[in-house]
């Protein structure tokens, strides 16, 4: 019995600790409408090295830097510093709806880029996230009663986040592939090896987050 209040004390003080730090408090994405597909995660209010939002506790203000960096220039500044597709700028980048732009599950990557970003693993996951495949089974009944425990009182999942399905991340690849084959948005640029920069990609949807 004094293993497991050791433990159970252990579990709590640290996810507590992270939970009400000023540094490191997560938000469950349970009710976020841009990012549903990840409804059973959480984000850290230090994962904002695409967008900030504030007030940081409220999903609805997630959303909306969410939705504003999907269209804004930042994000079109990350795409054109890769490709260099100047007549993607021409036609209004990513917020207008020109029918040759269109990149797909674009949102439900950047949202897969926040929850699985070191700064989110670290402050929502724990140090659970080095050891998520370890089976459940595997562990002790202790250890597991107090990772159930420690869920309950601070609501952070004590696994690895839910990987993106990998068909996804290829669906995004391949819409990535037909504009920057478009020749009205991307011009032959021969200081751009932009293979090299697809290759590149390719490897991410092969990670094990996809």
């Amino acid at each position: 019995m004094h293993l497991l209040a050791s433990r159970l004390l252990q579990a709590c003080v640290a996810l507590l600790a992270c939970a009400y730090s000023a540094h490191c408090a997560c938000i469950s994405l349970k009710d976020s409408q841009g990012c549903p597909g990840f409804a059973r995660e959480f984000i850290s209010t230090n994962a904002t090295s695409r967008f900030s939002w504030y007030p940081k506790d409220d999903i609805g203000a997630f959303d909306k830097a969410l939705s504003d960096y999907v269209v804004g220039q930042a994000n079109i500044d990350e795409f054109q510093s890769v490709f260099r597709c100047s007549g993607l700028d021409d036609l209004g980048g990513f917020s207008t709806d020109h029918g040759k732009s269109v990149i797909r599950y674009h949102r439900s990557m950047i949202c897969a880029d926040l929850v699985f970003s070191e700064d989110n693993i670290r402050d929502c996951y724990g140090d659970n996230a080095a050891n998520h495949r370890r089976r459940d089974l595997d562990k002790s009944p202790e250890l597991q009663l107090a990772e159930v425990l420690a869920t309950s009182v601070v609501n952070v999942r004590p696994t690895m986040p839910t990987p993106l399905c990998r068909s996804t991340c290829e669906s995004w690849l391949d819409s990535l592939h037909t504009i920057v084959n478009n020749s009205t948005l991307c011009q032959p640029d021969k200081g751009n090896n932009r293979e090299a920069s697809f290759d590149s990609l390719r490897k991410k949807c092969d990670l094990n987050m996809y």
